[in-house]
């Protein structure tokens, strides 16, 4: 459906959070990060009580949104935030947070992060991609994390058995990238 279409019906409809969703989806396809920011977060407040996962989905892709903007990484954060406020026991924006730490260096924080977002079950998939890989991408954050905090054979365990399942090819050469700074001979 075109976004003119969506805004028709929106029109008839202003509250409807997955008719928000959409137009906001079909702003951020064209590129249009404050119109999808405006979209997502009328999602999040008119979801929040009936459409938990919009609600949840539409904070993380407004911190996308707001991540291609400059100095918004105060604002980005507070959008994490509040997705976990809004769904704790989904898992992505534990990965997303321990992300975030971990490119930063701060390896307390991944680490902490990476863990909470383990103990979260796995859920079934949000209606748009927000990063999210699955829980072996935890397990990754972990193990990165884990060994800068002096949990090297921790970190060591958890990337042997990443590498025994099927994940994406790049998660694999990091894995083989760390064990070669691990063990350098």
């Amino acid at each position: 459906m075109r976004i003119e279409e969506l805004i028709v019906d929106l029109s008839k409809d202003p509250f409807n959070p997955e008719l928000n969703f959409r137009v906001a989806v079909k702003y951020e396809d064209l590129k249009q990060a404050a119109s999808a920011i405006t979209f997502y977060l009328r999602t999040a407040e008119y979801g929040v009580d009936t459409h938990n996962d919009l609600a949840y989905a539409s904070l993380l892709k407004m911190a996308v949104c707001l991540s291609t903007q400059n100095n918004r990484e105060h604002t980005v954060l507070n959008c994490w935030r509040q997705a976990l406020i809004v769904n704790p026991d989904r898992p992505e924006a534990y990965f997303i947070m321990a992300q975030y730490h971990e490119q930063k260096a701060e390896w307390h924080e991944a680490y902490t992060w990476a863990v909470m977002g383990l103990s979260k079950v796995e859920q079934t998939p949000l209606p748009v991609d927000v990063g999210y890989p699955g829980n072996f991408a935890l397990e990754f954050e972990k193990a990165v994390a884990g060994w800068w905090i002096g949990r090297a054979e921790e970190s060591k365990a958890i990337f042997s058995k990443l590498l025994t399942m099927d994940i994406p090819s790049n998660y694999v050469e990091a894995i083989i990238d760390n064990f070669k700074r691990i063990n350098p001979s």
